[in-house]
């Protein structure tokens, strides 16, 4: 390899040859590393760890649980492993690249890193094919969607993430640079390995998915437009598809959407430029820092944006606390009458 050593998905970073960043003088490159890279990331892990256990909690303890609840109970556990590996990452960013934890250790972290990307985008794509299926075709295909199924479907696509990510467990290791430092790291040896790794994880991860999601979502959008205009037209008002319903509708699946896109893509092209780089310019390593901010922010917006988007969402979470609350005054009021009881 050339001035890059590759790293698993966005688990450790692309690492730089440290002669050449002192032979630049680019000592910004330095402090973004160690301070600034680990305290954004730090927030995201704190934020995220906080949305994502308010999700769970908020499905789990509704006693009905709908089909898109699986779905997004899953994205949340998946967004929760994501989140539990950061610490580890942070620690050996904090320490300019140095991983201290172990060769084993490194290989579970990569691969769970790996897995996760894995899961989260073929949650996704099934989620965005159950939309379809429940707006647009909701009497043809009711025998394919029902919990059970569904909790199979999500089995199913947790047992294909560990599966591809086979290389990762095979490749993730502790790797030893000239200058002594120790880093976990993806070990590819030879330019062709990484072209391959590298369109293996984009196709899979990112340009096979996409074009999927958009094509469910605006096929719900077509759908749920002219249905809306064929009812205005014939002087019906339908309670199932009112404006304010359409243009909600509308408004999380471009949300959604838009995060995705934005949180991928730039770590993706990022990683097909790098290709064609033999010595990065700072703009390109600048680049590369905030496409791993971007890829790592996803973990802590998605559980906020659930919340946000989604009605029944917030419904749920102000029934829980207003139970909680209940709880606490019950309870309150039982210390009180045992307190009067004892004198």
């Amino acid at each position: 390899m050339n001035e890059f050593q590759v790293s698993s998905s966005n688990t450790t970073s692309d690492l730089f040859n440290k002669s050449w960043k002192i032979m630049n003088g680019h000592h910004m490159i330095q402090t973004a590393e160690t301070v600034i890279l680990p305290s954004f990331i730090g927030i995201i892990c704190s934020t995220g760890m906080v949305g994502n256990i308010l999700v769970l909690i908020t499905i789990i303890r509704s006693r009905r649980k709908t089909i898109p609840d699986i779905y997004i109970c899953n994205l949340a556990i998946a967004d929760l492993v994501h989140i539990i590996g950061m610490p580890f990452l942070i620690h050996q960013w904090a320490r300019g690249g140095e991983w201290v934890f172990g060769g084993p250790l490194c290989t579970i972290i990569t691969s769970l890193d790996t897995c996760n990307q894995f899961a989260c985008t073929a949650i996704m794509t099934a989620m965005s094919l159950d939309r379809y299926m429940a707006l647009v075709q909701p009497f043809r295909l009711t025998s394919l969607r029902t919990i059970s199924k569904t909790v199979r479907v999500n089995i199913l696509l947790w047992g294909a993430s560990f599966v591809v990510v086979f290389p990762v467990w095979v490749y993730s290791k502790v790797i030893q640079f000239k200058d002594g430092l120790e880093s976990c790291a993806f070990d590819l040896t030879t330019p062709n390995d990484v072209l391959w790794y590298t369109l293996y994880l984009t196709i899979t991860t990112f340009f096979f998915p996409l074009p999927l999601i958009l094509a469910c979502y605006i096929l719900i959008l077509c759908y749920t437009w002219e249905m809306y205009h064929q009812n205005q037209r014939a002087g019906r008002y339908d309670n199932r598809l009112p404006r304010q319903r359409v243009l909600r509708l509308t408004k999380m699946v471009l949300v959604l959407v838009g995060v995705f896109v934005v949180s991928s893509a730039p770590y993706h092209v990022i990683q097909i430029v790098n290709l064609h780089i033999s010595k990065p310019s700072l703009t390109f390593y600048v680049s590369y820092y905030c496409s791993i901010c971007l890829s790592y922010a996803s973990s802590g917006i998605n559980p906020f944006l659930y919340i946000l988007l989604s009605g029944n969402f917030r419904k749920r979470i102000s029934k829980c606390a207003r139970s909680k609350m209940k709880m606490s005054d019950r309870e309150l009021n039982y210390i009180d009458n045992t307190l009067k009881s004892s004198f």
